[in-house]
């Protein structure tokens, strides 16, 4: 049972270093850049501005929060706060679906990339 144990993770480990990306990047900041702090206000407006749009809302109101509380919290984060919020919307893909459906359909690729290695190495006697 451990060999086959075994087996199994040294297959999956293999499946899954082969996906990932192996690249770094970097780069040299400019004095001005780390001097200059950036605008939080700009970054407020724009999550507020983010939080405006009509689906943002429609999402606000089905979690039972309204435009004004949400804009109080918006008020009330801290600045470190603010900055990462302003990149998580950023980041956010334009018009595509949730993360968890690519999620969960690398999970369901996963699970059939296994069965089908334990059916290829360890078949039923």
């Amino acid at each position: 049972m451990t060999k086959l144990f075994h087996r199994f993770i040294r297959c999956a480990l293999a499946f899954s270093l082969a996906g990932l990306p192996f690249t770094a990047q970097a780069g040299l900041i400019g004095t001005d850049e780390m001097a200059a702090p950036a605008p939080m206000q700009t970054e407020r407006a724009r999550i507020l501005d983010f939080m405006s749009r009509a689906d943002v809302q429609q999402e606000l109101q089905a979690q039972g929060l309204t435009a004004q509380a949400a804009q109080s919290r918006v008020d009330a984060l801290t600045d470190d706060e603010v900055r990462h919020l302003a990149g998580k919307i950023d980041e956010l893909p334009a018009g595509a679906t949730s993360g968890a459906v690519g999620v969960v359909g690398v999970a369901v690729l996963l699970v059939l990339v296994t069965y089908v290695i334990v059916r290829l190495f360890y078949p039923q006697k």
